[in-house]
Formats: C-alpha cells, structure tokens, sequence
C-alpha cells in the first residue's frame, strides 16, 4: 500500500523539479489534483512514451501546488476551463484544458507541455514553457473563462 506524502499524492516523483519550474504559483482544485494522480498512474503504467518533461511538470505541480478549497476562482485555468495564452509575446493558443488521451481541436491536452504548464495557472500569470532539448518560451495567461455551454 502506498503511503502518501505531505501533499496528499500517492504517486511517486520521477526526477527533480528544475531550476525555474516552480516560478509561479499553482493553486489545484481536488478534482484537478486527483485527475492529474489518475493521469500519472495511467502513464506509468502504459505503453505510451509520454513526454518525461512533461510527467515531470505535473508530478511538480502536485507538490507545490496550493490546495483551493471549494470552487476555483474563475481566473484559475482548471480542467475545463476555456483558456487564452501568448506564447513569446506573439504566438496566440487557446483551447480548452482537457484530460483526452487524443488532442482534439480546441483542446489543450494535459499529456501536452503547454496543458501541463497551464493547470492552476491564474490570468496574469508569467512563467517559462519548457522544451525537451532545454529550450524555453515565455508564457502569459491573458485570459481563463468556464467554456459556453451547448
């Protein structure tokens, strides 16, 4: 049986967080906590190669991360949120936050570096997108709203 750690995650860490990782703040709601764990477990148990990068991000995410308690503030980029970000100062995405295993159009995907990066992020936020290879781009959230419903 695993025991969890301060944070509440019985997932295990792979690596360690990098220089510049933790350099915004990240609040997660317990379904977007739990959904991250489900992810992690899912991928360290399929034949996918997921990004490492990426694993790393969210497994970071779970141990800094500040619990929100209740209902997310509406500038929190939770899953499902609708989100609108400038990458590089140029480069516009949007999309919503989504746990698909397939990246459909309009969906940020979590299994993504971008979707990894942007969970718990807050409108106004800053903070570095990072590349496999070492590469980074400077990220901004403009703008999180709930998507229209159908």
């Amino acid at each position: 049986m695993a025991i969890p750690d301060v944070t509440g995650s019985t997932i295990p860490r792979h690596g360690k967080p990098e220089a510049g990782g933790g350099d915004c703040e990240c609040r997660l709601t317990k379904a977007d906590r739990l959904g991250i764990e489900r992810f992690l477990s899912f991928a360290g148990n399929s034949s996918v190669a997921y990004s490492q990068l990426m694993l790393d991000i969210l497994h970071q995410k779970l141990q800094v991360a500040v619990a929100i308690e209740g209902a997310a503030p509406s500038d929190v980029a939770t899953f499902g949120s609708y989100i609108s970000c400038v990458v590089d100062e140029k480069d516009i995405e949007c999309g919503v936050l989504s746990f698909g295993l397939v990246a459909r159009a309009g969906e940020i995907p979590i299994h993504s570096l971008l979707g990894a990066t942007l969970i718990g992020m807050s409108a106004g936020q800053r903070t570095k997108l990072r590349f496999e290879g070492g590469t980074t781009r400077s990220l901004v959230v403009i703008h999180v709203s709930v998507p229209f419903a159908v």
